[in-house]
């Protein structure tokens, strides 16, 4: 079920506790769509909040393909995003650039490109870039993927408006003008002609520091007003302005990286709720938050407890350490780092790169030669897998050694998530550890190294990961 937004208290803004790691997908609960059309033009003060999938479910396939729409909406997405671009021949396909260069095995902007052309290259993984590895997915087009999203989510119909009148028509051929959001930050009175010209359209307006005196000045009220502000003083957010725009219209608000919503990001969220998410609902009443982690924002919105998310049942069955968590000591006890310190966010007078990386608080900055060490407490005997959140577009991003207890172990390869951004919890080994207190070394080995860490974490009980 949609959880009700929550009423308008500010809340306090709490120190951290613990980062998220994604459970298994649950299955998809995907609504009768005359309940999501209700739900959509529900703006009232206890309106469910409804999730937008950023570029559909990227960490699962490639961004903007229809496995990825497929999996945003088994894991909870109402409105899935996508990137509209027109191709030399006239075609309308999903693509977030200009160019079809970080997303797929070709080169070239996508309207010198034919349709046939597009459709010959093969999509990169998640994020797509340099060195991400290519898929079997295609990139498809807008009628492929409202063929999909038929009476199942809404489409947020992304860098869209300057090609409007051709969406318009792929969603009257494909009878879909229902789940269709145009959006756009042009002048009201442009956007006034168009409404009138298309009546059936629904359409979602962006707000931002130079076109906050936008809000309630349409000859029809949007269905919802997209508020982007980088500060919570900015004029879009103050009291006044969101009652204005809860009085007809809901409430969308974006959470993936600072700038968007003042710091209160995904990540932030899975440190803590009160860091994000719940702050987004709580003080500036978001009824649709668009994320690029639907499964732990379905799972917080049903009311979940995100400082046990991604935890194996019973509470001592999974450990997390964080990367920040490193023991003290100073410079070649607790840590060897070979450059100076580049964050500004906390242990500031040591040498380790704590940065936050769009709310994610860890080790950054990662090059050959160095280590780091933990302790950990161990409270019951067994077999436990070992994994490390991380990130990196490179392949290979680089390798990191266990040493337990003063004994070393093999290398470990991190692989390429696709973004520095982009955080996966990925396994290294699976040992056996007794109960009680543990020396833990992670070294970084001469050689190529660029990757993050946000955490470790040991799971009691699973499978061996084949190594």
């Amino acid at each position: 079920m949609l959880r009700k937004a929550r009423s308008l208290v500010p809340a306090a803004l709490l120190l951290l506790t613990m980062p998220f790691v994604a459970p298994a997908a649950h299955a998809e609960r995907a609504p009768k769509w005359s309940q999501l059309v209700a739900t959509l033009h529900d703006h009232s003060a206890d309106a469910p909040l409804m999730i937008a999938a950023h570029r559909a479910q990227w960490r699962q396939a490639p961004e903007n393909s229809i496995a990825a729409i497929e999996a945003a909406i088994a894991d909870g997405a109402e409105i899935v995003e996508l990137d509209i671009m027109r191709t030399k021949d006239g075609h309308l396909v999903l693509m977030h650039d200009t160019t079809v260069d970080r997303t797929t095995n070709g080169t070239g902007a996508v309207a010198d490109l034919t349709l046939a052309q597009i459709k010959n290259l093969r999509l990169k993984k998640g994020l797509g870039g340099a060195q991400a590895p290519l898929t079997d997915h295609r990139v498809p087009t807008l009628e492929e993927a409202l063929e999909v999203l038929r009476g199942r989510a809404f489409v947020n119909l992304d860098k869209g408006w300057t090609i409007r009148e051709d969406i318009y028509r792929v969603l009257a051929r494909t009878d879909t003008v229902d789940h269709g959001l145009f959006k756009s930050s042009a002048p009201v009175a442009e956007v006034d002609t168009f409404r009138k010209a298309h009546p059936d359209a629904l359409y979602m307006h962006v707000v931002g520091d130079a076109n906050a005196a936008s809000i309630g000045a349409f000859a029809e009220d949007p269905v919802a007003y997209e508020i982007t502000f980088d500060e919570v003083t900015d004029a879009q957010v103050q009291p006044e302005a969101l009652a204005e725009v809860r009085r007809t219209s809901r409430v969308w608000i974006n959470s993936m990286w600072e700038s968007l919503a003042a710091g209160m990001t995904d990540e932030s969220s899975l440190r803590d709720e009160d860091l994000g998410w719940k702050r987004l609902v709580d003080e500036f009443g978001a009824s649709m938050i668009q994320t690029d982690n639907i499964e732990a924002l379905d799972y917080w919105r049903d009311g979940g407890n995100l400082d046990r998310y991604g935890f194996l049942p019973g509470r001592d069955r999974t450990i997390r350490i964080q990367g920040e968590d490193y023991v003290t000591g100073g410079e070649g006890v607790a840590y060897h780092d070979t450059d100076p310190n580049r964050c500004t966010i906390m242990r500031l007078d040591e040498g380790v790169d704590i940065c936050s990386n769009r709310g994610a608080v860890g080790v950054n900055w990662i090059r050959g030669g160095e280590w780091i060490r933990y302790q950990v407490e161990v409270p019951k005997t067994g077999r436990y897998r070992v994994s490390a959140r991380v990130s990196s577009p490179y392949s290979p991003a680089g390798t990191v050694v266990l040493e337990w207890d003063g004994k070393a172990g093999v290398p470990h390869e991190i692989g390429n998530t696709t973004h520095h951004g982009a955080f996966e919890l990925q396994p290294l080994e699976t040992r056996h550890l007794r109960a009680g207190t543990h020396d833990l070394v992670v070294r970084m080995p001469e050689g190529f190294q660029n990757f993050n860490i946000d955490y470790l974490q040991l799971d009691r009980g699973v499978r061996p990961v084949g190594r």
